[in-house]
């Protein structure tokens, strides 16, 4: 006999999962057309994205533990950004992409601004 309730229990995080990190795939997508270029180089535990402002400077981001930060510039900004700021966010290692998009322009908004 087929148990659907234990199917549903089995999958369910697989599906979770799976949408989780789609949905950081196309983050990439939507900053390269504003000028950006990003790429993903892990989407969970901890997710990081890494690339070049539209401005032109590398920039680093990543969501780990409760903290979400934006490094930019520097010779590495994964190691030693010449700019960095962070913000909490609960359970940020497995971070929504909608609430990481947010992150990462406001971030990217208060650099921009700094330098104005």
């Amino acid at each position: 006999m087929w148990n659907h309730d234990r199917m549903d229990q089995e999958t369910a995080p697989q599906g979770w999962m799976q949408q989780h990190m789609a949905s950081w795939l196309r983050l990439p997508t939507t900053l390269q057309s504003e000028g950006w270029e990003a790429q993903m180089t892990c989407e969970a535990a901890p997710v990081q994205m890494e690339g070049h402002l539209p401005s032109g400077e590398r920039f680093y981001f990543r969501a780990r533990h409760s903290e979400v930060s934006l490094g930019i510039g520097g010779e590495d900004p994964s190691d030693i950004p010449e700019w960095e700021e962070s913000e909490s966010h609960e359970e940020a290692s497995w971070l929504p992409a909608t609430d990481g998009e947010a992150i990462i322009r406001r971030l990217a908004l208060r650099y921009a601004g700094r330098k104005s």
